[in-house]
C-alpha cells in the first residue's frame, strides 16, 4: 500500500531517501539544483549584491519596528564582513539541497524563488512544497531547537513568523512553514505555520509604512540583559545580531559606546561594565 506523500511526511521521506538512496535520479531536479547553485554563486561574488538600499522588504516585516526604520532611513552603507557573507552563501546552498531532496523524495516542489507582493511590498518565496509555502532555514543547534520544539512562536527575534506570514498571505494559502537544517548535527525538521499561528501581513505592512514615515526612530527594541550577578549588562540576542546596534547604543558605557568581549561561544556586547570580564576585549570588531 502506497502512503500518500504530503507536507506532513516531508521529513521522514527525505531521511528515508538519504538512508536508502536511489538510482533513478530525476535529471530535471538535478538541473534545477545546479541552476540554483550557479545563480547563488554569481550573486555571491557580484559587488552589487553586497550593497543594500533602504526600502521595506517582505523578508523583514516580522522584525522590530526600530530596525525596519533604520533599514529605510540609514544613509550609511551597511557592509557585512566576508565571514557573514560566506555564511549567507552557505545557507543558499543548503536551501537548494533541501529543495532538491524534497523533490527527489517524491514531493511536489514548485514556485521556487517566485516574486510575490502585498501592499506594494515585494518578496521572494523559497518554494512551495505540496501546496504549502516553505522557507528553508540553515540554523545553529540552538536556533534549530526552536523550530523543532515550536518555541519560535514565542521567541522570534529575527521575525521569521512575520516573513512566512507575508509569503502565505501573498499566495493566499493556509499552510506554510520552515524546513530547518541543523548545520552542526545535520538534523532536519519541519515547523508548520497555519492560520492560527501566522500574523496578518497586510495589517503589519500598513503599520510599518506609518513607522517608516516618522522623522525619528521608534523606541529601542529590547532592554539590556544582566550577565551574572556582578552588575554587567549585555545586549539581548535580537540586538546583538542587528546591523544598527552601534547607532542605537552609542550612549552605552557612559557615552563611549558598546564594548565587545570574546567569550568561548560568541561575542558579547556590553552596555555597562561594572566588573571587567576575564576574557579578551575586541577593539576592532565595531
Amino acid at each position: 500500500m502506497t502512503v500518500e506523500k504530503t507536507i506532513h511526511t516531508l521529513i521522514p521521506d527525505i531521511k528515508n531517501l538519504i538512508s536508502e538512496g536511489k538510482t533513478d535520479i530525476d535529471e530535471d531536479n538535478i538541473d534545477i539544483f545546479l541552476k540554483a547553485i550557479t545563480s547563488d554563486l554569481k550573486n555571491f561574488l557580484d559587488p552589487k549584491e553586497k550593497s543594500r538600499s533602504g526600502y521595506l522588504r517582505m523578508s523583514s516585516i516580522g522584525r522590530e519596528d526600530r530596525k525596519i526604520w533604520y533599514d529605510v532611513h540609514n544613509k550609511t552603507q551597511v557592509k557585512h564582513p566576508p565571514e557573514l557573507l560566506l555564511k549567507f552563501f552557505y545557507g543558499n546552498i543548503v536551501e537548494a539541497l533541501m529543495l532538491f531532496l524534497a523533490a527527489e523524495s517524491g514531493h511536489k516542489v514548485t514556485n521556487q524563488q517566485e516574486e510575490v507582493k502585498i501592499e506594494g511590498i515585494t518578496g521572494h518565496i523559497d518554494a512551495m512544497i505540496d501546496g504549502a509555502v516553505v522557507d528553508v532555514k540553515s540554523a545553529s543547534t540552538r536556533a534549530f531547537r526552536k523550530f523543532k520544539t515550536r518555541t519560535l512562536l514565542g521567541n522570534d527575534p529575527f521575525g521569521y513568523i512575520g516573513q512566512i506570514s507575508g509569503y502565505m498571505d501573498a499566495k493566499n494559502v493556509l499552510e506554510g512553514g520552515f524546513l530547518a537544517f541543523d548545520k552542526s548535527t545535520g538534523d532536519i525538521t519541519f515547523m508548520m505555520v497555519d492560520e492560527l499561528t501566522k500574523i496578518n501581513a497586510t495589517d503589519r505592512i500598513k503599520h510599518l509604512k506609518e513607522v517608516i514615515s516618522l522623522d525619528s526612530p521608534p523606541e529601542k527594541c529590547y532592554e539590556p540583559v544582566p550577565l551574572g550577578v556582578q552588575g554587567n549588562y549585555t545586549l539581548s540576542t535580537g540586538c546583538s545580531y542587528c546591523d544598527y546596534k552601534n547607532i542605537c547604543w552609542k550612549g552605552a558605557n557612559n557615552g563611549s559606546g558598546l564594548r565587545v568581549f570574546q567569550y568561548s561561544n560568541s561575542l558579547k556586547y556590553f552596555t555597562h561594565v561594572e566588573v571587567e570580564p576575564r576574557v579578551e576585549e575586541i577593539t576592532n570588531e565595531l
